[in-house]
């Protein structure tokens, strides 16, 4: 398959013959053409030697203080998140494992551990005493797998990934928690009363930023990253520029004259822009949901987190408008139809009423 010649001084070719391609390539010695051409035969016939010293003298702490160094700083709106789960698993029993010796049965096992899934009631897989959520589960596992991605691919050491199919925890199709639409005894909806104890708030901004939610659904981060110079009021368009999102991709949110009404009620008296001041007096995306779960008890609003604004948001984009699923899209920032098809019953009255 490989043949070797001397061209010259020091010049030894070397051409490699496969399904009638031929490959030449020229070294200074014959020891470098015929290792060139060992390795490229192996290639070929899968018989490559794969040297795995590397991975083998690198322990997974060593390998998350490279992928911190190196990898995080990439990526620096999740650094902080990435941050913890580095030491999370630096901490761990794992941490002084060789890279080769971490495989899928250990994870599964560390996953049935930290769920508690031995103890888990009615088909479920989180038992009584699990330590955090399936999704901390998996976003623990996520980086794990990135980790050893990121290492193989740079230090061209080819290693088995140990989080493959079957070792993250199976996640469910996301809250469906709605506001009750039905009135109390006193005539006041869910949303209602919602309003009441926001407006309520010691958070004097929390009433105005429920209604932007459920008017917008807009996240928490993009709530509390929005600036003045980002929002606009005036004209026949009114809509609100998300330069950063989640997704890392830039939107633009139009405004109901709800949603106009609520950001408005956040300016002082007689001030009609605010410049690039953020639009809510926080430092953190955390101060909504703690300003949020210090007004809405659970015996008052059962189950109701903040996020669920936003379910709630999208869900009445279905049922309450005619836009097609791209327009709901380029409002929530949702990056696929596929993560909209949970909503998709909401318009079956609709269907029907086509079909007569």
């Amino acid at each position: 398959m490989a043949t070797i010649w001397e061209r010259g001084p020091y010049q030894y070719c070397v051409r490699i013959r496969r399904k009638g391609v031929s490959e030449t390539k020229t070294f200074e010695s014959r020891r470098e053409a015929e290792e060139w051409a060992r390795i490229m035969e192996g290639k070929v016939t899968g018989d490559e030697f794969v040297d795995r010293g590397k991975a083998r003298d690198t322990t997974l702490s060593q390998a998350l203080d490279w992928y911190a160094r190196v990898i995080v700083p990439k990526t620096p709106r999740s650094a902080k998140v990435k941050m913890s789960q580095v030491a999370y698993w630096k901490a761990s029993r794992f941490a002084d494992w060789s890279l080769l010796s971490l495989r899928p049965w250990d994870l599964l096992d560390w996953r049935r551990e930290v769920l508690d899934e031995d103890n888990a009631e009615d088909g479920g897989q989180i038992g009584p005493e699990a330590l955090f959520s399936a999704q901390t589960c998996v976003h623990r596992l996520n980086l794990i797998s990135h980790l050893y991605g990121q290492w193989s691919l740079i230090h061209q050491v080819a290693i088995e990934n140990p989080v493959v199919r079957g070792v993250r925890p199976t996640l469910d199709n996301g809250r469906n928690r709605r506001l009750d639409p039905e009135p109390d005894h006193d005539g006041k909806t869910e949303e209602n009363r919602l309003y009441e104890v926001c407006d309520k708030s010691k958070s004097t901004w929390l009433g105005a930023a429920v209604r932007i939610a459920l008017e917008t659904s807009m996240r928490q981060a993009e709530l509390a990253g929005l600036t003045g110079d980002r929002l606009h009021l005036d004209g026949p368009h009114p809509h609100a520029d998300l330069p950063r999102t989640k997704n890392d991709r830039p939107r633009r949110v139009p405004l109901s004259t709800r949603a106009v009404a609520a950001f408005r009620s956040l300016l002082p008296d007689g001030v009609t822009a605010i410049g690039k001041r953020r639009v809510f007096p926080i430092e953190t995306p955390r101060a909504i949901g703690h300003a949020f779960r210090t007004a809405v008890k659970e015996d008052q609003f059962p189950d109701l987190r903040w996020h669920d604004l936003r379910h709630e948001a999208v869900s009445r984009l279905f049922e309450n408008t005619d836009l097609r699923d791209h327009e709901i899209m380029s409002i929530t920032g949702h990056l696929s139809p596929e993560m909209l098809k949970r909503y998709s019953h909401l318009r079956s009255h609709r269907l029907a009423g086509r079909l007569g």
